[in-house]
């Protein structure tokens, strides 16, 4: 298979497996739990600023964790009449929610900080909460590793978002450690929630990054590395008589896959010569036998000013010599109509 197919392929088969990402799903409410409930006690044991905030950003976790759920149950459904592709989107939908999740609870976090620094106060049995927070931390690395490799495997735009929310939970406690151990060396407690007004920075722009990135999806937002992989795939199976291609498009709905475009053919083919030909790019570009996504090819007949690049060796209709005939690449396939543009 060409290295463009083999791309597209990968892609396309990322929506199948909709009960890996259930169980995906589903243990990282679990885990969630368990990190939270740690956390929880570290911050009871010792009464710092800079736990709390941690902890603060595992209540979004566990929270999301829900959501995920949900979405993805949602998501697996079927298309329908009314959702006629399909309810993918709603995978977005949740990454959307989490983010501005992690936002709340980064305003959380600056409000308790801010606090402590007025009150005052040294944390106490840190100890206790040094250990209980790197247990969490090690479950949660392993959590947010497995969840970023099942969301790219099954394409699952959310439970991506939940591991690198996880992982980003990871480095926020590892800053917390290394902070309490300072606080504890140092005898110096301002420190203390110093560290969780820096924590609260660094989970403000996991949030606002998060919820930029949903939204676009929300908006359909152009996949470049599927345009990317689709360009390939039409130029290393391109027969004679796709002439050039503009107008590609290509967007996500979850975890299924939709792309459209224009392909200048031949203006003497029959329909069933079309119809062949639409379903040779679809079978080779999307693999949608076993309804990954879709794609819808407009025909546009050819013109005189195509022929220096149309190598069909017998043509009943060529007024031109043929030149010579050029690769299609993302800007060239992604370029408007070049009789309207």
């Amino acid at each position: 298979m060409p290295v463009g197919n083999q791309k597209i392929a990968s892609l396309g088969r990322m929506a199948i497996d909709h009960q890996g990402r259930l169980r995906a799903a589903r243990l990282s409410i679990g885990a969630s739990l368990v990190v939270f409930s740690a956390k929880v006690l570290a911050f009871v044991a010792t009464g710092s600023a800079a736990i709390f905030s941690d902890a603060a950003e595992s209540v979004v976790n566990v929270v999301a964790a829900g959501f995920l759920v949900w979405s993805l149950l949602i998501a697996a459904r079927p298309a329908d009449l009314d959702h006629p592709y399909g309810h993918g989107k709603v995978e977005f939908f949740t990454a959307g929610l989490e983010g501005a999740l992690i936002v709340v609870a980064a305003l959380m976090i600056a409000i308790q900080a801010a606090r402590s620094l007025v009150v005052g106060g040294m944390p106490q049995a840190l100890d206790t909460g040094i250990g209980l927070l790197v247990g969490a931390s090690v479950l949660n690395g392993a959590l947010g590793y497995y969840l970023v490799r099942a969301g790219r495997q099954t394409g699952s735009l959310a439970l991506e978002a939940d591991g690198r929310h996880v992982l980003a939970d990871v480095w926020t406690s590892v800053g917390v450690v290394v902070g309490l151990v300072l606080v504890a060396a140092t005898g110096w407690a301002p420190l203390d929630p110093l560290i969780a007004l820096v924590v609260a920075a660094w989970v403000l722009s996991a949030g606002l990054s998060l919820t930029r990135r949903s939204v676009d999806r929300l908006m359909d937002a152009a996949d470049s590395e599927l345009l990317k992989a689709l360009a390939e795939s039409l130029e290393e199976d391109r027969a004679p008589e796709w002439i050039d291609v503009h107008d590609l498009r290509a967007w996500r709905s979850g975890a299924e896959l939709h792309a459209d475009l224009h392909l200048v053919v031949p203006r003497y083919l029959t329909a069933q010569q079309l119809h062949d030909i639409h379903d040779e790019i679809e079978r080779r570009s999307l693999i949608v036998e076993q309804e990954e996504g879709d794609v819808v090819v407009h025909f546009d007949p050819c013109r005189p000013e195509h022929c220096p690049g149309c190598s069909v060796s017998e043509c009943p209709v060529r007024s031109e010599a043929f030149a010579t005939r050029s690769p299609l690449t993302v800007s060239s396939a992604t370029r408007p109509n070049p009789d309207i543009a």
